[in-house]
């Protein structure tokens, strides 16, 4: 690596938050190809040795702050620890990367040459970010891939396999509102935005603020536009997302876009969100609804899983957002979450491939099921109960076909800028309008740069 790469990446990653697990050191060695599976069988390894013995090694593994927030399960660190118990030569080392840094930190890194072992990340964003074809192992031939309950929505457009993780896709991004208090004040849930409009306006007249906004957090109000845009395209204008990315259409040439931004603000305005909302983030949200001081959020149904042990006296609903008039409503689910990823050139290939190996099998995905529980993407791991959320997103939603794909999962470049964008509007120092067209540049520059046509 060059010494202006280096000295990039220096300065890059020198605001980065590492986290060490265990920490070790040395590096990689011979040893025999099978691994022992919590059945007690023995499972062949791709990785052509299971690393017991020789040199001691760290295995990195990077992901985000907020993936690590919204992803315990997968993150478990007992099942790390037993993979360092079974393996003792390897030590994983966490680092944990801020938000608004992500995507440049491993996208650097991977330029480089010098990526870490394992990069967790979610499936469409890495094929569009981190070009997965280009710079991940094929995973397609792993033991575990069989196992799976729906192999095809682990492929990439190629057809082929990069990534795994041990949880399935069944949630929803809408708004999330307190029961007790809709039910004291005699509101039905919303089903418009002018609806909306007035559900607020009966919940401030009581003293209560109608939303929680935590918008400190640069990811939070993008589910806003992320679900209505999602919706738009697929619902309303299918093939947007091909003419935005081609670059034949513009962000600010589309009313809608403009629109669901100016609601958003509109919110703000008429006082239904607090005061203090870019200073207030994520982690306060559950002491906001445990005290009934808010009654509603935009956010995703892994805050009521959250709550339920949390606050279990608590109850909490969810409703798609209502950010149109006249439109049948939908939830908007984000894209596969939380995946493992190996790439082509990390220092340890063989030993990435052997943690995601026991990542996967069926005790380590049981025991993930005691930190959160989610529904399992192999057909071998216990499934749990559904909680009436997920039943009533499975039953209501995913079985009536009244789900949209959030608008990140179409995008081919990273969308931090416009999140910062958005918390500008609400600094107020951007309009709706200045926010498009100063994300219609930014976009234009990623996309040239990533080499796309139509920029």
């Amino acid at each position: 690596m060059n010494r202006l790469l280096k000295s990039s990446l220096a300065l890059l990653l020198s605001g980065t938050l590492m986290v060490s697990v265990l920490a070790g050191c040395g590096s990689s060695s011979n040893t025999d190809s099978t691994a022992t599976t919590s059945g007690g069988t023995e499972a062949t390894s791709t990785t052509g040795e299971d690393s017991t013995s020789g040199e001691k090694i760290t295995l990195t593994l990077e992901a985000s702050q907020t993936q690590k927030t919204n992803a315990p399960e997968i993150l478990n660190q007992q099942n790390i620890d037993e993979f360092e118990k079974k393996y003792p030569n390897i030590k994983v080392e966490l680092l944990l990367l801020p938000d608004t840094q992500t995507t440049s930190t491993l996208q650097t890194k991977l330029a480089a040459g010098e990526p870490s072992d394992v990069i967790m990340y979610n499936k469409v964003s890495a094929e569009n970010e981190l070009n997965t074809e280009k710079n991940m192992e094929d995973l397609s031939g792993e033991p575990w891939v069989s196992r799976l309950t729906n192999a095809d929505v682990f492929k990439a457009p190629d057809g082929k396999i990069y990534g795994f993780t041990m949880e399935a896709n069944i949630g929803a991004q809408a708004m999330i509102y307190n029961k007790d208090i809709f039910k004291e004040l005699n509101l039905s849930v919303p089903q418009s935005y002018d609806e909306l409009l007035k559900v607020c306006e009966a919940i401030k007249a009581k003293g209560i603020t109608p939303i929680y906004a935590p918008f400190k957090d640069v990811w939070t109000f993008q589910i806003w536009t992320a679900g209505s845009w999602g919706y738009l395209a697929q619902k309303v204008k299918p093939g947007l997302w091909n003419d935005i990315n081609s670059g034949k259409v513009k962000w600010s040439e589309v009313p809608e876009f403009k629109d669901v931004l100016q609601k958003g603000m509109e919110l703000y305005q008429k006082g239904y969100m607090q005061k203090t909302l870019l200073s207030d983030d994520y982690n306060g949200a559950p002491n906001a609804f445990s005290s009934k001081k808010y009654a509603m959020m935009v956010m995703g149904d892994w805050f009521i899983t959250d709550m339920m042990t949390k606050d279990p006296s608590l109850k909490l609903g969810f409703f798609p957002i209502p950010a149109f008039n006249g439109q049948e409503l939908s939830i908007s689910q984000g894209q596969i979450g939380g995946m493992f990823f190996v790439p082509k050139q990390a220092k340890h290939v063989k030993e990435a491939k052997l943690f995601i190996d026991f990542m996967s099998q069926k005790e380590q995905v049981d025991r993930s099921q005691s930190v959160k529980s989610f529904m399992p993407s192999l057909k071998d791991a216990a499934a749990p109960k559904l909680n009436e959320m997920q039943q009533e997103i499975v039953d209501k939603y995913l079985n009536t076909n009244k789900v949209t794909t959030e608008m990140n999962a179409f995008m081919k470049v990273d969308l931090n800028d416009l999140w910062k964008y958005y918390q500008d509007m609400f600094s107020g120092s951007k309009t709706p309008d200045k926010v498009l067209a100063a994300w219609d540049k930014k976009f234009a520059e990623l996309m040239k740069a990533k080499g796309q046509p139509g920029f």
